[in-house]
């Protein structure tokens, strides 16, 4: 099994009515592609409501089958097309996967 983690922190520079619209605005790209993928075992999304300066804002935490699985998320067309439409965001990634 492979555990796909993606932690997103937006920039600092935001209002905090923007923030929660784009926030929100990742959850309504990111959430859908856990339940149209039929490869993805596991999928969430969620919003952070930690103020700690070392947290992150937004997260998706994924499990695959197999590296392969992941690779068909990766390479799928949804997914392509979700990483567009979060384009507008600007924001900072940090990626774990692993085996478990």
């Amino acid at each position: 099994m492979i555990k796909h983690i993606v932690f997103f922190k937006l920039s600092k520079s935001l209002e905090p009515e923007k923030r929660q619209v784009q926030l929100k605005r990742m959850e309504e790209i990111f959430s859908p592609l856990g339940g149209i993928l039929p490869y993805i075992i596991e999928y969430r999304t969620g919003i952070n409501f930690n103020d700690a300066p070392h947290s992150w804002d937004f997260v998706i935490d994924s499990i695959f089958r197999n590296k392969e699985d992941l690779q068909r998320y990766q390479d799928s067309d949804e997914h392509k097309e979700a990483i567009l439409r979060g384009l507008e965001i600007e924001k900072t990634k940090a990626v774990i996967d692993y085996e478990f």
